[in-house]
């Protein structure tokens, strides 16, 4: 059996900035968070299909989206986690290892 699939994440920072909000019609300080979706391959090997970065309003949750590079240079890294960002590599060097290996191993004939 073959386990794939996709799931959507958020993350909410401790990072805020106070500005005026339209739908409440008053100052808020709104919170910066990451939504993104990524698929994975038995729940190791990920890779990001979207992500995005907002800020939003704490009590209506209007906002807007913020550039992605702007966000993780106050954050100071990428948040998500790398088996979730990066764990089809890992999944193609283990193929390639195990397929290196299977060819070393054959016999002479």
């Amino acid at each position: 059996m073959i386990l794939w699939g996709a799931s959507k994440q958020v993350l909410d920072f401790d990072l805020s900035e106070r500005e005026y909000c339209q739908q409440c019609r008053q100052d808020q300080d709104f919170g910066l968070r990451l939504k993104y979706e990524h698929g994975h391959f038995y729940h190791l090997f990920g890779w990001v299909m979207s992500k995005q970065y907002q800020l939003v309003c704490p009590d209506c949750t209007h906002g807007w989206v913020v550039n992605p590079r702007a966000a993780e240079a106050l954050i100071g890294r990428n948040p998500i986690p790398f088996y979730q960002r990066h764990g089809w590599l890992v999944m193609l060097a283990l193929a390639a290892i195990i397929g290196v290996a299977a060819l070393a191993h054959q016999p002479a004939g």
